[in-house]
């Protein structure tokens, strides 16, 4: 019997440049470091990519939904708010388009599949990959690993999210040979609201790619310290929390500048929240940023603040520690498990995090024992490392043990 697999036949949903978040972003780190260890990739994605990748082959799945047809990435596992679109007299409600979107994906995935049997295991990326491949894993007899970014349960906190995808993500996860989680606060909820055996669970820290920092000083608000937070503009992420931590912070250093990078439904509900408080010119909204523009942001940022309310892993604070940006994140985020000097609070304890705040901006001697600690932890955080992780699991579910 063959002592390892060596081929993988991986089922995406999107991937970097067209990417709405760190699904992507990790999709495309693991994917390379797996490529460097000897490992054949195919790679299906729910759109036409326009470009390949030199370590893997991308497999275009793109839906044709009629009417419905998009030439664009899916970014929809996100969408709230009705799609109108110029063929159509009236709305159709984002559940449906998303429904219908994961079974064409489904199909189109399968039929490649069949296109591509050399592979040994089946590795899908979160509940719209799991349809599909836990149809793929059924015909060609492989063993199929589900891994989880994110849950329904993460995106909705409140516990109102989509019946269908709480049904998928369960059916998907059932189904797998093994799950692999993002980290062990993700392990928990999929054994509590899942019932995912403990043993089926392997938990695989993100890693991040080393970047070579400029030197050069970022002209931006030079004379103003950057609070900044990064994400999609939703409840999960707590962006209403950020606005109150704002608030508080500029009583006491009242030419703080805070930054909110990202989009989401949230986004009018905040701004008009902004101008309310009377605090436009204390808050500013970037927009999604990526490449070049998110370096920079980074670079500029005095202190980093991620307030999620539920946070499987949170990719973006690694990258804020990588380029000497103080952390703070919640401590119900999965990151932490990977950068413990990172500054923790409860995403609701609005005192300790301004107190923290604060305390970077203010204590040079505090910002800097932050920086080299992160970037300690950081070092050891690599692709490598977790694709090393990765081929175990594909070890113990190809060799059913």
């Amino acid at each position: 019997m063959q002592a390892s697999p060596t081929g993988v036949f991986m089922v995406g949903w999107e991937y970097p440049p067209h990417n709405s978040g760190g699904l992507g972003v990790a999709c495309q780190g693991l994917t390379q470091a797996l490529a460097e260890q000897n490992t054949q990739i195919y790679f299906t994605l729910p759109y036409k990519t326009g470009f390949s990748a030199s370590h893997m082959e991308i497999l275009d799945c793109g839906a044709d939904l009629g009417v419905l047809s998009i030439a664009h990435p899916p970014f929809l596992a996100y969408q709230t708010t009705p799609i109108s679109l110029p063929e159509m007299s009236s709305k159709i409600s984002p559940q449906s388009y998303l429904e219908e979107q994961v079974a064409q994906y489904t199909q189109k995935v399968v039929d490649q599949a069949l296109l591509h049997r050399n592979s040994d295991v089946i590795h899908a990326h979160d509940w719209m990959a799991f349809p599909a491949a836990t149809k793929v894993a059924e015909k060609l007899k492989k063993p199929f690993v589900a891994q989880v970014h994110s849950t329904e349960y993460d995106r909705i906190p409140s516990g109102n999210g989509s019946n269908f995808i709480q049904q998928t993500e369960y059916e998907g996860l059932q189904a797998a040979t093994r799950v692999i989680a993002v980290s062990y606060y993700t392990k928990e909820l999929l054994i509590a609201k899942y019932g995912v055996p403990r043993d089926k669970i392997s938990v695989v820290h993100n890693g991040i790619v080393p970047v070579q920092l400029s030197t050069a000083q970022s002209p931006f608000a030079t004379k103003r310290p950057v609070v900044t937070f990064m994400g999609r503009l939703t409840m999960q992420k707590g962006t209403e929390f950020f606005l109150q931590l704002a608030q508080r912070v500029l009583m006491q250093i009242p030419n703080a500048l805070f930054i909110l990078a990202g989009d989401g439904d949230l986004y009018h509900e905040l701004l008009w929240r902004v101008a309310d408080q009377q605090l436009t010119a204390s808050v500013l909204f970037s927009g999604f940023v990526r490449d070049k523009q998110r370096e920079l942001l980074l670079d500029r940022s005095d202190v980093f603040v991620m307030p999620s309310v539920s946070e499987p892993f949170g990719l973006v604070a690694l990258e804020a520690a990588q380029r000497n940006t103080p952390v703070i994140v919640s401590k119900q985020s999965g990151v932490y498990e990977a950068m413990p000097s990172a500054l923790v609070a409860d995403f609701w304890d609005i005192d300790l995090m301004t107190q923290q705040v604060v305390q970077l901006l203010t204590d040079t001697q505090t910002h800097q024992t932050q920086v080299v600690a992160q970037q300690s932890e950081v070092s050891r955080a690599t692709w490598s490392r977790a694709a090393d992780q990765v081929r175990r699991v594909y070890r113990t579910a190809f060799l059913g043990k």
